[in-house]
């Protein structure tokens, strides 16, 4: 009988120590963001032009849109970034008076079709004038 008693106690004490070490409920690891994609649109403007540049961001997260060149140096353009629907860049953010190094950015809740337009404001480059420009686009 006191063997018994003895193997009872083992049990308990092994049930115990087990328990006392446990973490708690274990949690799925959260998914990683993965890397951002960088995308490059270069083009030129004319006087009362536009440019429409899409691209899709395959997950949700940060968007973001930088006119890194201007030439000539000091141009102001139209920039906006918004949704693609295969004909038409529906502007959510927008900037009528962009330089180089302007930024718009934002963030998608899934995947998305989306675009950067360029324009030229209420007529602003010369008649005889082009001005080039080169966007990064940086999303996931």
């Amino acid at each position: 009988m006191f063997r018994s008693f003895a193997a009872l106690v083992c049990v308990v004490f092994a049930a115990m120590v087990s328990g006392a070490c446990d973490n708690g409920p274990t949690t799925a690891p959260s998914p990683s963001p993965g890397n951002p994609v960088t995308e490059t649109f270069t083009g030129e403007l004319k006087l009362n032009g536009s440019r429409t540049h899409s691209f899709s961001a395959a997950a949700s997260g940060a968007v973001t849109a930088t006119i890194s060149t201007l030439d000539p140096s000091g141009s102001v353009i139209g920039f906006q970034l918004g949704t693609f629907d295969t004909v038409t860049c529906s502007a959510v953010l927008s900037n009528d008076l962009a330089t180089t190094a302007s930024v718009l950015g934002g963030s998608t809740q899934t995947a998305a079709s989306l675009c950067v337009r360029v324009h030229d404001p209420n007529g602003v480059i010369a008649a005889d004038a082009t001005v080039n420009y080169t966007i990064t686009v940086s999303h996931f």
